[in-house]
C-alpha cells in the first residue's frame, strides 16, 4: 500500500502466473539482489535461484500499475516479485503487510527469514500467536 504516489517506472512489479511454479525459489534480498545468507550449517539444494527475469524480460509476462495512496495490491507469496531502482523525484515509501490463512504452518526455511520473526513458533506450529494474531475468521461472520 503505498504512501506516496508511485509511477508505472518506479513500481513494484510481478511475473504473471509464477505463484504456480512447481520450483522453491531461494529469496532474494530487495536492497542487494543476493540471496539471503543460509544459517550455520544449512544447505538448500530442494531451492532455486530466482531465473534472470530483468535480462530477459521478453520471456515472462511482467505486470505492473502505477499507484496512488489508498491503493493497494494484493498477491500470493510464491508470485516473483520486485521493483526497480526508484526514479522519482520522491521517496517511495509503501507500507507492506503479509496475511496467512488459518490453515497455514510455520516453514523450516534454510536462512534468517523476513519478517525476521516466527512468534516462538516451531516448523509445523500453525502461524497464530500474539505476533501472529487471528484479523478475522468465517465463523465470525453473521
Amino acid at each position: 500500500m503505498p504512501l506516496d504516489p508511485v509511477s508505472l517506472e518506479s513500481t513494484i512489479e510481478f511475473v504473471a502466473g509464477s505463484q504456480h511454479a512447481p520450483a522453491l525459489y531461494r529469496p532474494r534480498k530487495f536492497a542487494t539482489s543476493n540471496n539471503y545468507p543460509l544459517v550455520e550449517d544449512a544447505t538448500d539444494e530442494q531451492y532455486e535461484d530466482v531465473p534472470d527475469i530483468e535480462n530477459d524480460r521478453d520471456k515472462y509476462k511482467i505486470i505492473k500499475w502505477a499507484v496512488e495512496p489508498g491503493d493497494v495490491i494484493v498477491f500470493h507469496m510464491k508470485c516473483l516479485h520486485g521493483a526497480p531502482e526508484n526514479l522519482q523525484p520522491i521517496q517511495r515509501r509503501v507500507l507492506s503487510t503479509r496475511w496467512l490463512g488459518d490453515d497455514c504452518v510455520i516453514a523450516k526455511r534454510p536462512w534468517v527469514t523476513s519478517p525476521p520473526t516466527n512468534g516462538g513458533l516451531k516448523p509445523g506450529d500453525k502461524a497464530m500467536c500474539e505476533e501472529f494474531p487471528r484479523i478475522w475468521s468465517k465463523s465470525n461472520q453473521r
